[in-house]
């Protein structure tokens, strides 16, 4: 992976931890916060339903209080009559009952029963088929209860039918003297008390009792839906203090687990969002760098092919820019270096082939010399054989006139060797040709790769270090019994070079002169007439084409020359891989 995308990686990363915490921490607290006002209302809904209860027994309790008072006119003049005696008459009682009503309406209430001395029945107006029956529970409740209120179901006649219904009751006695009256008073437990908490689509109450059926049905259709957390339950406790019926109040909780979902998706979305912008981010500033990177990457390439007027943009003054300045620089100081290096170079190259001119055109002209003086003497003496020395001594001449031609010759053509001519070429055709001419002269194999990609190359250049190669290996050869000279080709590892390897079996290079091979004029076949250009010829070939030469020993014995070559012309071989 490029350093590009690994950084746009490792930002990503970076940023999708904090952000992924960020949206669960955000989730939790939004779902605590909001599960906690939840709780809050479901208390404050209790608290009010609560409230709206005790508000009716306490004004229930007041009532039955009101009228368990001595001096309350109407339970004063009832408790009056029995203790003179005349409640008996028909009149009297009568009046007291049609004044009931009156009484229990004036207090607002919905029940009012209360009995004699022998709990018959004296005044019911809310039941009247109930009047002079027995109901010792009145007296009994009044006596249990103290005036404690309480719920109870009553009987109450609503116009031609009964209902049995829920009340909330208060029971008392009132005693004057030896006299003394038990009363019950109680209100009718309606979908008031239930309408106090009811809000549309969010609470809805409604009363049933302990085996649950329901007494007070919900406004709305949804309870089930409301009802998805265990309702809330108030009991209504009858006078044994067991409850006789509860009101159960359905809290929505707004659809939380919907809008936990939503809030998850959101917060989902805004993380992969922001994830996003921080990747965008990163690859606006990954790409900057890398093209930076890419920048001081070409400029090393340059180089590498010895471009040293290559320099590299500095488009910033941070880090990168620092080294794109130092690399410039480094660059310039580099090009000055290689101008001192190249003009000293080129001294010290201009007084080595002076150097070795002059000890090469010395030989011949030492011979000349001496065939010359020769010819002087023996014509100062006319000698006999002046002739025949003529003769020897004019073909000692032109020989030797020959030779520093060549001489001269050679050093001309390595002087003025011309630039390359790329194109694409065949590497393998190209040794085949050249080899060819060695035919039935000099015992070559040739090992080709299959399938070797073309190269952009000087084909007659190419051609000419394999003949300078195979020549030079064929002159190591020369004395040795069983001689082989092989020329292989094959692709670099890095598939972005071929290999050319001309190698022989003979008494291979001696290592203090591996340095030496490809220097010019540097030869160890004076005998033979060598110049020492053959080598330094196929070390500029390779040079110029952007390759590398390297001669090392066969295990075998003698010596390998391995040629790289790059595929692209202007391609750096940044590493060797030979």
């Amino acid at each position: 992976m490029k350093l590009r995308g690994r950084f746009t990686l490792t930002l990503a990363l970076a940023a999708l931890v904090p952000i992924g915490v960020a949206a669960i921490v955000t989730r939790q607290v939004i779902a605590a916060s909001y599960r906690t006002d939840y709780e809050e209302y479901r208390r404050s809904v209790d608290s009010v339903v609560r409230r709206e209860l005790g508000r009716l027994t306490f004004q229930v309790s007041e009532a039955a209080s009101s009228l368990a008072d001595t001096q309350d006119p109407f339970i004063g003049v009832l408790l009056g009559e029995l203790g003179k005696g005349t409640l008996g008459d028909s009149k009297v009682l009568k009046s007291l009952r049609e004044r009931g009503g009156g009484q229990m309406r004036g207090l607002s209430l919905q029940v009012l029963t209360v009995t004699g001395p022998d709990d018959h029945v004296l005044i019911t107006p809310h039941y009247r088929d109930a009047t002079d029956d027995v109901n010792p529970l009145v007296r009994q409740r009044a006596i249990k209860t103290g005036g404690t209120p309480y719920f109870v179901f009553e009987q109450v006649r609503v116009g031609p039918t009964v209902e049995t219904v829920l009340v909330a009751q208060a029971a008392h006695l009132a005693r004057k003297e030896e006299v003394s009256v038990a009363l019950w008073a109680g209100r009718r437990v309606t979908g008031e008390v239930l309408d106090t908490v009811r809000r549309p689509g969010r609470v809805d109450a409604r009363l049933v009792d302990p085996a649950g059926r329901v007494l007070l049905p919900p406004t709305g259709k949804d309870w089930t839906s409301l009802a998805k957390d265990p309702p809330i339950k108030v009991g209504l406790p009858g006078p044994d203090g067991t409850n006789v019926a509860v009101i159960e109040i359905a809290v929505s909780d707004g659809d939380m687990s919907q809008i936990l979902r939503k809030l998850t998706l959101t917060s989902a979305a805004l993380a992969l969002g922001a994830l996003g912008a921080v990747v965008l981010i990163g690859l606006l500033v990954a790409r900057r760098t890398a093209r930076d990177l890419d920048q001081l990457v070409a400029g090393s390439l340059a180089a590498a092919r010895g471009d040293l007027d290559h320099r590299v943009p500095v488009g910033s003054k941070d880090e990168i820019g620092a080294v794109a300045n130092a690399f410039n620089f480094m660059m310039e100081d580099l090009r000055t270096s290689k101008e001192k290096l190249v003009i000293a170079e080129r001294i010290a190259a201009w007084q080595e082939i002076a150097r070795r001119l002059a000890h090469e055109i010395k030989n011949p002209l030492t011979p000349i010399q001496m065939a010359m003086d020769t010819l002087r003497k023996t014509w100062k003496k006319q000698h006999p054989d002046f002739s025949e020395i003529l003769e020897e001594s004019t073909t000692t001449v032109l020989q030797e006139a020959d030779r520093l031609k060549h001489i001269v010759s050679e050093f001309s053509d390595f002087a003025r060797m011309p630039k390359p001519e790329f194109g694409r070429i065949d590497l393998n055709e190209v040794v085949r040709s050249a080899i060819s001419l060695y035919t039935g002269a000099a015992p070559v194999d040739i090992k080709l790769a299959d399938q070797l990609p073309e190269l952009d190359a000087d084909k007659a250049q190419i051609h000419q270090i394999v003949l300078n190669l195979v020549e030079n290996a064929r002159d190591a050869i020369s004395k040795r019994e069983g001689g082989r000279v092989i020329v292989s080709t094959k692709l670099g590892d890095a598939v972005d070079r071929a290999l050319l390897i001309v190698e022989d079996n003979g008494p291979g290079v001696p290592g203090d002169l591996k340095d030496k091979v490809f220097a010019p004029y540097f030869t160890t076949k004076h005998a033979k007439g060598g110049t020492g250009l053959g080598l330094a010829i196929v070390h500029r070939i390779v040079s110029d084409h952007g390759g590398r030469i390297m001669v090392t020993d066969v295990k075998s014995g003698g010596a390998r020359f391995t040629i790289e070559l790059p595929l692209r012309n202007g391609a750096a071989l940044l590493a060797s891989r030979i």
